[in-house]
């Protein structure tokens, strides 16, 4: 599978979008099911919002949003990752995170660091941020507010611009 990342057109690519984020299960975020009118919330472009398709060949097959980018000289931004679920357990989300902090890193020369969180079940996700030289800088309890109610703890990883340049491909 040959992947490619491109810059998702707002709005000519509302309707995909939107088709994309209610066409499968996010179990790992605060809403599980996006219904119509919750997909076309998420906010995908912006002066702080900037989304990418994920592609394999032709076809779509997933969606990263990196968001918090109005203050880069200050702050850190984020990032939301999101995979089709045939296309789940391939490396996709390794071959994203890879390619996204690259290119946050190389598009914006004032960003000092670049942090991601996840739920602490999510264990697929912290193997991808340990793979990809993200370090775990803190668990919060109890802070992620799940669909039913429930609560579960979030895991903040990070990486900074001198870790990243010091990796062998970077």
């Amino acid at each position: 599978m040959t992947l490619s990342f491109e810059s998702l057109v707002w709005p000519d690519d509302a309707e995909a979008a939107i088709r994309f984020l209610t066409s499968n299960e996010w179990p790992f975020h605060g809403l599980p099911r996006l219904s119509y009118d919750q997909a076309a919330q998420v906010k995908l472009a912006g002066d702080d919002v900037a989304s990418f398709w994920i592609r394999a060949d032709t076809e779509r097959i997933g969606l990263i949003r990196a968001f918090d980018l109005e203050d880069l000289d200050a702050g850190s931004p984020l990032f939301d990752l999101r995979i089709a679920e045939g296309a789940r357990k391939f490396g996709v989300g390794r071959a994203a995170v890879t390619w996204l902090t690259a290119h946050l890193f190389s598009t914006h020369v004032e960003l000092h660091r670049i942090e991601a969180t996840t739920r602490h079940d999510n264990v697929a996700m912290q193997r991808v941020f340990e793979r990809c030289s993200y370090r775990l800088e803190g668990r919060m309890l109890e802070a992620w507010k799940n669909a039913d109610g429930t609560r579960s703890d979030t895991l903040t990883y990070a990486i900074l611009r001198s870790e990243w340049r010091a990796l062998p491909c970077s």
